[in-house]
C-alpha cells in the first residue's frame, strides 16, 4: 500500500518537471525569435549610421593677409612683427551680405586691410610731403545730410612738442561724437599717439601708436597693423592735410596726388590717396578740389576744398560711404584763435 502510493506521487513530481522543462524550452525558442527579427531591423539601420560618421579631413586654407605679411617677414627690409586681422566683414554688411540700412558716414571703418592695402605694405615706403604745421585754432562747422542739419566744433592745441586735436559733434540725425588725438611731431608731420572715439550709448574705443614696437594696436580688435610712416588716425589726418597745403601750396595744381595712411578705432588700415582735379567755387572763394576715392566696398570716398589764400583749413567737406551712403557735408562757419593764444 504505501509502495504504491509513492509511486503515484513519484509519477505526479515527475509529470510536473516535465511540465516545466517545456515551458522553459518555449520560452527560450521565442526570446530566440524575438532576437532574431530586431537584428533583422536593426542591422540595416547600423550599417547606414557608419557611413555617416565617416569624416575626411582638409587643410584649412591660409588666408590671403597671413600669407603676405608672412612673406613680408622673410623680406630683406626689416618690418615688426604684427598679428594679422582675420578676414573681416566690412562695416555696414553682415554675414556676407550688405545690410539693408548703410550706417552714418561718421561710423564707416573699413575692413583691416583691403587689397590696396596689402599691396601697398609690400611696396616701398613713399617720401614724406613737407608740412607746416597750422597754429592753434577751434574751427566751427555747420553739417548738413539730406535736409538734416548738425554741427562740429575742432580744437586745434600746441603745447611744445605735443599736440590735441578734440572734436566735438552733432551729427544731422541727433547722434553725439566725441573724438580725442593725442601726440606729437616728426619728420612727417603729424604723429599721433592714440585716438579716442565715443559715441552715445557706446563705450570708448581706442587706436594706440606703438612707436617705440612700430604697431598699431587696438582696445577691441585683437589684432595689431604695422606702422607706416606718416601714419595717421580718424582725426588727425584733417590736420596733416591742412600741414601739406601749408607748408607747399604751389603743390596744389591739377593732377597732383597726396597719399597718407589712415587708421580707425575699429582696426582697418588703408592709404589714402587725394587727387587734385581742379578748381570750384565755395561761396566768395575759388578753392582747389581734392578727391579721394573709396579703396574697397563701403568704404569712403572724402572730397575736401581748400584755398590756401584763406589759411590751411578746409572751407568745405564732403564724406560718402560707397555704395549707398547719403553724404555729409562739412562747410567753414568761422575759424577762431584757440583759448590762450
Amino acid at each position: 500500500m504505501h509502495r504504491t502510493a509513492w509511486r503515484h506521487a513519484a509519477r505526479r513530481e515527475s509529470s510536473r518537471h516535465t511540465r516545466v522543462a517545456a515551458c522553459v524550452a518555449a520560452v527560450l525558442v521565442a526570446h530566440g525569435a524575438l532576437f532574431g527579427l530586431l537584428a533583422r531591423e536593426v542591422e540595416p539601420t547600423a550599417r547606414v549610421a557608419a557611413l555617416r560618421v565617416r569624416t575626411v579631413a582638409i587643410a584649412a586654407p591660409i588666408p590671403l593677409q597671413a600669407q603676405t605679411l608672412a612673406r613680408s617677414a622673410t623680406s630683406t627690409a626689416p618690418r615688426p612683427a604684427v598679428r594679422p586681422p582675420p578676414a573681416a566683414v566690412p562695416s555696414g554688411a553682415r554675414g556676407g551680405r550688405a545690410a539693408t540700412a548703410s550706417p552714418s558716414t561718421a561710423d564707416v571703418d573699413a575692413a583691416p586691410l583691403g587689397a590696396d592695402a596689402i599691396a601697398a605694405l609690400d611696396a616701398p615706403p613713399v617720401a614724406p610731403l613737407p608740412t607746416r604745421v597750422p597754429p592753434p585754432a577751434q574751427l566751427r562747422y555747420v553739417l548738413r545730410q539730406g535736409e538734416a542739419l548738425g554741427e562740429a566744433q575742432l580744437d586745434w592745441a600746441i603745447d611744445g612738442k605735443r599736440y590735441e586735436l578734440q572734436l566735438h559733434a552733432l551729427l544731422p540725425r541727433g547722434r553725439a561724437i566725441e573724438q580725442r588725438s593725442q601726440g606729437g611731431f616728426d619728420d612727417s608731420g603729424v604723429a599721433p599717439l592714440r585716438l579716442a572715439d565715443r559715441r552715445a550709448g557706446r563705450d570708448v574705443r581706442a587706436a594706440n601708436f606703438q612707436r617705440d614696437r612700430g604697431t598699431v594696436s587696438f582696445s577691441g580688435p585683437g589684432w595689431e597693423l604695422p606702422l607706416q610712416p606718416g601714419t595717421q588716425d580718424r582725426l588727425s589726418w584733417f590736420v596733416q592735410l591742412a600741414a601739406i597745403a601749408g607748408a607747399a601750396p604751389d603743390a596744389l595744381r591739377e593732377g597732383a596726388q597726396w597719399t597718407m595712411w589712415v587708421v580707425g578705432v575699429r582696426g582697418a588700415l588703408s592709404p589714402w590717396r587725394f587727387e587734385v582735379r581742379g578748381r570750384e567755387v565755395v561761396g566768395n572763394a575759388s578753392a582747389w578740389w581734392l578727391v579721394r576715392e573709396p579703396s574697397q566696398p563701403y568704404d569712403l570716398r572724402i572730397e575736401v576744398w581748400l584755398d590756401p589764400m584763406r589759411g590751411p583749413w578746409p572751407l568745405r567737406l564732403r564724406q560718402t560711404q560707397v555704395p549707398g551712403g547719403e553724404p555729409l557735408e562739412w562747410t567753414l562757419r568761422n575759424e577762431a584763435p584757440a583759448a590762450g593764444t
